[in-house]
């Protein structure tokens, strides 16, 4: 018995080790090419989204431990194009508290006083999470460009002592010649509003609560100003993490209003909700400090909660979006977010143009070898089809794999399904992701497809749904399948991502 319960072990080690080394084999063939990881180790939410002399900066939740949420820190990385990415040396690491979700901005005139007065100078605002006890809003200062952050002495600058109170995001606010910051109370679905004229000593201002989507906790709260697209007018918007179309999983939604140096003001009923993205793996967004010409773009978590820690990548988990210009439209249904992937990529010639394209019941593209990288944006034109109905199909070569993108032209519907898309993670990973569109509004839709990571942007960019998918097929075919007769695509564009 004895000889027998030595085996059973040994075999039960031999399993585990073999277990073990199989599951930390790289996974290259799913790490986007122009979408910010780490090179290794987990991440979530971006934070100190920063343009800064020429270069954009992205801080991110991080554990520099390991590839599971813990030992949470500050990452680091920046980018002369956001598209091609330096990591850099961790920024703010854990001490007693764990670094959670903040802001960067930069104190041109030396507000706070802090730091070396004749070097330029970085204040991070950040939630210094005590695991189980509270949150408080701290404070460090870089004279690095971001590089090395020294902690303030004084911290907290902000603390109510509550055990849930988190993510500030700051702003300049020009009429008022104060920064606001927004944080969330997430268990009370409400964003308050505080002011200082140093970044130290803080005031509260006014609370914005329980309007929307409060089916979940809110979190990573922004406010910002940005134009009306095709007018001189602009709308204050403020967004928040919280349930997004899908009860259960986390998304995004924004309120259009006015903001007048205290208070926010929806201009919409408190019942409507508006969802930034309709997929599951877009979440976290804040918009960048410091834009050129009062430009507002963002860029969010590419992952939701309900299934991160399933994320099968290694040496990473966790991966940022595309960076997405945000302006205002008007519709017939009113303002709303418009969002245009950063940079546009469309602005330069395209790599492949198809025009004129007639669909029987399947139409398979032609030249499939531009497709083989898996990092490209396409763009399909079908204006001339208003009642069709079709799927725009990605089939990995020799396998069942398929994520589809269903199209009903008549109903003005849009859908992602990644049912055979590949490995599927946890419950509702499954589930169609699909919105409806606004009437009036454009019928192209974009998809930039990054490895694991395909976002589409359809209806004049009104409508987002981003989608993660890790598909087992090294290669794969494009194709588009009618299901209501011929069908004529006005024109097709790819545009390659290098």
């Amino acid at each position: 018995m004895k000889n027998v319960l030595n085996f059973c072990i040994s075999l039960g080690l031999s399993i585990f080790l073999l277990t073990s080394v199989f599951a930390q084999v790289p996974t290259e063939s799913w790490r986007p090419s122009v979408h910010f990881s780490p090179k290794k180790n987990w991440t979530n939410d971006p934070n100190g989204l920063l343009f800064y002399k020429g270069e954009y900066h992205l801080f991110f939740q991080h554990n520099p431990k390991g590839n599971q949420w813990g030992n949470m820190s500050w990452g680091h990385a920046k980018s002369k194009d956001l598209l091609n990415w330096a990591e850099l040396p961790v920024a703010i690491p854990n001490d007693s508290a764990f670094i959670f979700s903040g802001c960067v901005v930069w104190d041109k005139m030396h507000a706070s006083g802090l730091g070396d007065l004749k070097k330029d100078l970085l204040i991070a605002i950040y939630t210094a999470d005590f695991p189980n006890t509270r949150e408080e809003q701290h404070l460090a200062y870089s004279n690095d460009d971001g590089l090395t952050w020294t902690k303030y002495a004084n911290n907290p600058v902000l603390n109510t002592n509550l055990k849930d109170f988190r993510d500030p995001n700051i702003i300049w606010h020009a009429p008022s010649q104060q920064f606001v910051m927004s944080v969330v109370k997430p268990f009370e679905f409400a964003v308050q509003f505080y002011g200082s004229k140093d970044l130290i000593h803080w005031e509260i201002l006014s609370q914005f609560a329980r309007q929307g989507d409060y089916g979940m906790i809110w979190e990573c709260p922004s406010l910002v100003e940005m134009p009306i697209e095709g007018s001189k007018e602009r709308k204050w918007v403020l967004s928040v993490s919280s349930q997004g179309p899908y009860k259960g999983y986390v998304g995004m939604q924004y309120f259009v209003g006015n903001f007048d140096g205290k208070s926010f003001v929806n201009d919409n009923p408190k019942e409507q909700v508006l969802y930034v993205d309709h997929g599951k793996d877009f979440y976290a967004a804040i918009p960048f400090f410091n834009g050129m010409d009062s430009e507002v773009f963002w860029l969010g978590w590419a992952l939701n909660w309900a299934y991160a820690g399933e994320q099968p990548t290694f040496p990473w988990k966790g991966q940022m979006t595309a960076a997405r210009t945000l302006r205002l439209v008007k519709t017939q249904d009113g303002l709303r977010l418009k969002q245009v992937f950063k940079p546009d990529f469309t602005a330069k010639k395209p790599d492949l143009i198809l025009k004129n394209i007639q669909v029987g019941s399947s139409w398979a593209f032609p030249v499939q070898g531009i497709l083989k990288d898996k990092s490209y944006l396409l763009e399909i034109d079908f204006s001339d089809a208003p009642k069709a109905e079709f799927t725009i199909a990605f089939t990995g070569e020799g396998s069942f794999e398929k994520l589809n993108i269903h199209v009903s032209s008549e109903n003005r519907k849009i859908g992602v399904d990644r049912k055979q898309s590949g490995q599927i993670l946890g419950a509702g990973f499954d589930q169609i992701s699909e919105a409806t569109w606004i009437g009036d509004r454009s019928r192209k839709v974009q998809i930039l497809v990054d490895h694991s990571l395909v976002e589409m942007l359809a209806a004049d960019g009104t409508v987002a749904i981003s989608s993660l998918r890790f598909p087992r097929a090294k290669s794969e075919k494009l194709s588009i399948v009618s299901t209501s007769g011929p069908l004529k695509i006005r024109g097709l564009k790819v545009w390659k991502l290098k």
